[in-house]
Parts: structure tokens; sequence; C-alpha cells
């Protein structure tokens, strides 16, 4: 184990508090509609081969010492029964369990991955801080798959403040449904590192998860250490990330050598740094050999953020972005930091920091591939951020890495302080999309050039903006009327503005979080 901190001095972080929700995405098929169907084919597949493997229980009166794994005589351990029986379908019934640590011995195969999944109508929750009191004592740590009894031991991390709910290294073809974890340093954890060699880690799900009350760094992180092959297929899906308070870190993170992903339908929700993120040039999988690039793969590459619902997501009241007396408000919704072709589409955004950012924060001058390039923001809702901006991209220094040759369409942005943020970038196309409300249409950054920041911003449309002469009518149309152009939040200008729009359940949510 390697968990650390992530350690950004970011501009653009943080995260606030506010209430749960379970999200009900209205789907934009015409923005992502042959993802979908992956998705589902993928799920059909993961039932299929489920009906044929073996089944073991896991409950907190059970015994890894005398126990099967049956319903009768459950082991009393995750670890135990993923590191005994890799490949079967484990139930975890209700209750409350210790730290779980699984290793490379816990993988299934494509045909018998790996499941740990919640018993039906019931809540097994993992907790961290048993892992606290045994480090603390000197106690000795457990790996997977050996025997014990009582809550599972402490997760194998040099420092003690590091405490993990559910913790994961080199394993492939796995998912993990249902599962709750509270409190620690870290909910779910997913690493890789070299020890893997050079095989993808493929198909790592997280899926319908529960993590909440975390206090130091991440909710759900996954840091691909490992610069001998990626992890990919990983899909973390229908998640909900609240009241963790991140740091200087994220809600939900993605890092390093990640090559095909999928983030979609989670809820983020009341925490105090950016909900989620996908983050390159970290140094977390450089080649540390031969003749390529060092940071040749340590980016996250190649996948799809959609149908999350992120608000209340804001660094106020957190220590680590408070300087002057005063906190800087910076928490994205969602990131983008260095990472490379990634599809954001039909997410519903609010009460953020910042809506929605795409940047990099290393500069092209320390190595040629610090730019973010291949990133498509379209057809998402963001509302009522007031920390600063609804959509920000750009290297938000004059010596920054540039985004550049990105698309940023048919988007709806209501009542945001600032509706549109450009910073270090060049090449983008800002089109189609629909800003309504707010103090600022455009803003272009102060701490930048001009010439650093020439982009083709055509073919929008605004409506009601406070500040007239923020919106150069080379940008698209004004309407004198906000009713003109949205009700609610659907857009009332053809072919302008988000496909999708937040059904009646997502508004309410939003309506109260303004209150």
């Amino acid at each position: 184990m390697m968990i650390r901190n992530s350690g950004k001095a970011k501009k653009a972080v943080t995260v606030a508090l506010v209430c749960g929700v379970v999200l009900c995405l209205a789907l934009c098929l015409a923005a992502c509609g042959s993802q979908q169907g992956q998705a589902d084919q993928a799920d059909q597949q993961d039932q299929a081969t489920q009906k044929n493997q073996a089944e073991l229980h896991v409950a907190t009166d059970g015994s890894d010492e005398s126990g099967n794994g049956t319903p009768d005589e459950p082991y009393a351990t995750i670890s135990f029964a993923a590191g005994s029986a890799p490949g079967s379908v484990i139930i975890v019934h209700g209750g409350e369990y210790g730290p779980v640590e699984l290793d490379a011995a816990c993988s299934g195969t494509e045909d018998s991955p790996t499941v740990i999944r919640a018993a039906e109508g019931e809540r097994p929750v993992i907790h961290a801080e048993e892992a606290a009191v045994a480090a603390d004592s000197g106690g000795t740590e457990q790996a997977a798959g050996t025997d014990s009894e009582g809550p599972e031991q402490a997760v194998g991390t040099d420092d003690a403040a590091d405490r993990v709910c559910f913790s994961i290294t080199n394993v492939h073809h796995i998912t993990v449904e249902g599962i709750e974890t509270e409190g620690g340093t870290h909910g779910i954890t997913y690493e890789s590192t070299r020890e893997a060699g050079d095989q993808p880690l493929e198909s790592i799900a997280l899926r319908n998860c529960k993590v909440h009350g975390v206090r130091g760094i991440h909710g759900i992180n996954v840091y691909a250490y490992n610069d001998l092959a990626p992890v990919s297929d990983l899909n973390i899906e229908g998640c909900e990330v609240y009241d963790c308070e991140c740091g200087d870190s994220e809600s939900l993170v993605i890092n390093g050598n990640v090559d095909g992903f999928l983030i979609a339908g989670n809820t983020i929700h009341d925490n105090n740094n950016i909900g989620i993120d996908m983050i390159g040039f970290e140094g977390l999988a450089m080649h540390t050999d031969g003749d390529a690039n060092p940071y040749e793969v340590d980016q996250v590459r190649n996948g799809i953020c959609r149908e999350n619902v992120v608000y209340n997501i804001s660094s106020e009241g957190n220590e680590a972005y408070y300087e002057d007396g005063e906190y800087d408000l910076c928490a994205d919704g969602i990131y983008v930091d260095g990472g490379r072709d990634i599809e954001i589409c039909s997410n519903f955004i609010f009460n953020c920091d910042i809506g929605l950012e795409v940047a990099t924060e290393h500069s092209p001058e320390d190595n040629e591939l610090f730019r973010v390039t291949g990133i498509r923001v379209h057809d998402n809702v963001i509302a009522g951020c007031k920390g600063w901006t609804s959509l920000c991209f750009g290297g938000y220094d004059k010596d920054l890495g540039f985004t550049e040759d990105c698309e940023f369409d048919h988007n709806t942005l209501v009542d945001n302080e600032t509706q549109i943020a450009v910073q270090r970038s060049k090449n983008n196309k800002i089109h189609s999309n629909l800003l309504v409300g707010g103090e600022t249409a455009v803003e272009f950054s102060e701490d930048c050039r001009k010439k650093d920041m020439v982009n083709d911003i055509s073919g929008n449309a605004a409506a009601g903006v406070e500040d007239e002469e923020s919106w150069d009518p080379g940008y698209g149309k004004m309407y004198p009327d906000r009713d003109e152009a949205l009700d609610g939040f659907r857009s009332l200008v053809e072919g302008i503005g988000s496909e999708f729009v937040p059904d009646q359940e997502m508004v309410e949510l939003y309506e109260k979080s303004a209150e």
C-alpha cells in the first residue's frame, strides 16, 4: 500500500456540506447512447457469469476458522472469503465490519470475476477505526486470505495516520457492489503497483457503494502507480460519496496509468473538496527506465464521465484553503486535471465553487506532454455555482499547460456568478451553450497573456446576464428576457443548450440547496 495525499497546490479544489440523495437521471441518448449500451451489455455478462459461480457468505457472527461459507456457517471476514475462493460471489450480510484488504490473490477471471456484494436488503458497513488501534498498538497486520476471528485487521500502510476502510491492490476482474464505508482517511481505495507486472489490470467495478464520514483524504480513489501496464475497464457507477473532509484531496478521484474508464450515475455531495477528478502528470506512474517520455502513461485517458449529480462542493471551512483571513473558494464539481480524451456529458452540477474545469497544473516547459487535449464537455446542466464560475478551462497561470483542441458545447449554465472563465488555452471550440443569469457571461484571466487565450467562442446564446458588456456579440445571440431562453432547466432555443434536463426530483434538490 502506498496511500498518500495527492499533494496538489490547486487553484480549483474544494467541497462543502448538505444532504444525501439517490439519483435518477434522464439519459441523453443522443450524446451518450452507445456507451450506455456497452455498460448494459457488461452488466448482462456479469449476471450471466455469476449463475455458475460458487456463492460464499460472510456475516458478523461467522468464523474464518470453523465456517465454510454457507448461509448457516458463514465466514467472518471479506478478506478471508475472497482470498480463499477467488472467482466466487461473496454475499456480505448486514452489520459492522473492520477494515478490508484484498491483494492480487483475490483476482477473478473473465468468466468468473470475484464479486463482493451486499446481501439483498441488508446493510454491511465497513469501518477503519480498528486499523488505527492496530497501528498505534503495534498490532500485526492481516494479509488477505489468512485466518481471523472478528474485525479484519489493519491495512498495510507505513503511515499510521492512513486508515483505509476498503483497500484493493493489484486485483483484476473484481466487482464490489452495495458496500458502505464510514469514517477513516479513505473510504474505498484501489491501487496498482509495479509488482503487478506488464499485464493490464482489467474489469474493476465499484457499483452502488456508499462512502461517507471520511476525515482526511479520499472518499473513493484509484491510484494507478504501475507504469508497466494500465488499469483498464474501470467502472465506478451508482455510488454515493458525502460528508467527507478531504483536505487538499478529492471526493472521487482516478489518477495515473488508467486507460479506459466509466464514471457514471454517481451522487457526490456535501464534501469540502473536488467532487470528481481525473488526473495526469503527478508522477504516480512515471517511467523510471528506458528512452520513453517519463510521463508517457502517467495520465488518465480514454474515458467517460456521465449522468452524475454533484452538488454542495466547496472549500469554505477547509483549512487547506485558508489564507490571509479567508477561504479560497476553488473546489470543482467535476475536474479534468491533466487527463486526455475524455467525454463529460449529462451531468447535473450545482452549488459548487467551480462547476466544471478542464486544465493542467503543470508547465509544458517542464515536459512537452503537460497539456490537456481531446476533452469534450457537452449536454451538462450547471447551476448556482457562486464561489467563482460555472465552466472553466485552461491553466490558471501564464506558465502552466494549455487546454487545447477541446470542445465545450450544448451545456446549459444557469445563475452562476461567472458563467465561463477562460484561462491559458488555445484552439478550443465553445459553441451551442446557453448562459442564463449570473453576473458575468465570459471572463478572461488577468494572470494569463491575451495571446495565450485564443479560442473559438461562437454560436452560443445568453439571457439575463447582469454585466451585458461581458457578452460580445460574436459569442452569439443575447435574449432580452430569460423567459425567452429557458423554462426551468429546459432550453427554449433550438439547437442551443443541453438535451439532458434534470428531472423533478433533482430540481427540488437544487431548490432546497439554494434556500
